[in-house]
């Protein structure tokens, strides 16, 4: 038993000391890149012969975003229906889907055997509210001198007010329609806007939608946006000739995207209900843009080589966005209008791994 723990020890301190020597082994061979960090200063001399070109770095206060889609619609509610006073057999209509119309104008023309009975109803509330309103105003006079008993002039009041709002609700179906000498009866719009024709197959019933008029001022843009947009986005794009303005955001986030309503800068935008546009997001930014062959990666960090002189200072830069030829980046000091190096950076990041040409 003795022996086997002496004949074990041997292989323990082995293979400390190999672990031990592994150690010191890694740490020689650690990139003296490190040191850099120290020396942020570089003189350009390290380049040789190397091509040696700069390019002013620009402030930016907007960054484009990815694109987006966005519907043409209008908010719920802001819509002013039309439906059927009646059933009908037949409705024609007069003007196409989505035109614009002017109040008063002739929409559809609806024909069926109700007609003639709507119009007989209507007839009848208007002689049956002349009656109430006639004895209405008799028994009032009873009722102040208390020649009558309130539970009487309780159910004199009671079929007044009921006539008359059976009267005012045939008006306001009236105030859409347009009978002609021999009871033609034409639907027509109540205001001005675009009309919104309803797709159901059968339109006849009495209560059916036949139409919505929609105000040219509540046509916007609906778009879906991410979340992470929400705080910096400024307008979107929809053409060189046409750009969109915020309207508001949506209250209510569907998990990592918002509601977002705009609407046209100017009049340059043609937009059509209904229509899918392709926009570019603009965002708020406060920040650079720089040429892409000018930012290089340094222990896992991207940097920028700023002249001053005869010498490059070594910037750290964090990029948030892209376009063809540059980079968006941010920086903790103001680089604005400095000069950032575009060539033979590759040659400066060798030099600075210690891997260049010597």
């Amino acid at each position: 038993m003795p022996f086997l723990l002496l004949k074990k020890t041997p292989n323990v301190f082995t293979h400390n000391f190999v672990i031990l020597c592994l150690f010191f082994i890694t740490l020689c061979q650690i990139p003296s890149v490190f040191a850099f960090e120290k020396k942020e200063t570089i003189e350009l001399s390290v380049l040789g012969d190397f091509e040696i070109s700069f390019s002013t770095i620009e402030k930016e206060a907007f960054i484009v975003g990815q694109n987006l889609i966005g519907e043409v619609t209008y908010k719920p509610g802001e819509n002013y229906s039309v439906v059927l006073p009646f059933d009908v057999q037949k409705v024609t209509y007069h003007i196409k889907n989505g035109s614009y119309v002017e109040q008063g104008e002739t929409i559809a023309t609806v024909e069926g055997y109700d007609v003639h009975h709507f119009l007989d109803e209507f007839e009848s509330a208007k002689i049956i509210l002349e009656a109430s309103e006639n004895h209405f105003q008799t028994n009032k006079a009873y009722f102040e001198n208390k020649t009558i008993k309130s539970t009487q002039w309780i159910e004199i009041t009671k079929s007044y007010f009921e006539a008359k709002l059976n009267f005012e609700h045939f008006q306001h179906q009236m105030s859409f329609l347009h009978i002609d000498k021999n009871e033609k009866i034409t639907l027509i719009s109540p205001k001005n806007g675009i009309v919104k024709i309803a797709n159901f197959q059968n339109i006849k019933s009495e209560g059916d939608l036949a139409f919505d008029v929609i105000n040219t001022d509540s046509v916007q843009v609906k778009i879906t946006t991410p979340l992470s947009y929400a705080t910096n986005l400024s307008h979107f794009i929809m053409s060189s000739s046409c750009e969109l303005e915020i309207n508001s955001f949506e209250s209510i986030v569907d998990k990592y995207h918002q509601t977002v309503w705009a609407s046209p800068k100017s009049e340059q935008c043609k937009l059509t209900l209904g229509q899918s546009v392709k926009l570019t997001p603009i965002l708020n930014f406060d920040g650079y843009k720089v040429p892409k062959s000018s930012i290089f990666e340094l222990n896992d960090k991207d940097y920028i080589a700023i002249k001053s002189e005869n010498t490059v200072s070594l910037i750290s830069i964090l990029i948030v966005g892209a376009n063809n030829k540059e980079y968006y980046v941010t920086a903790k000091q103001d680089i604005s209008n400095k000069k950032a190096l575009v060539s033979s950076v590759s040659i400066l990041q060798g030099k600075l791994l210690e891997l260049g040409v010597e």
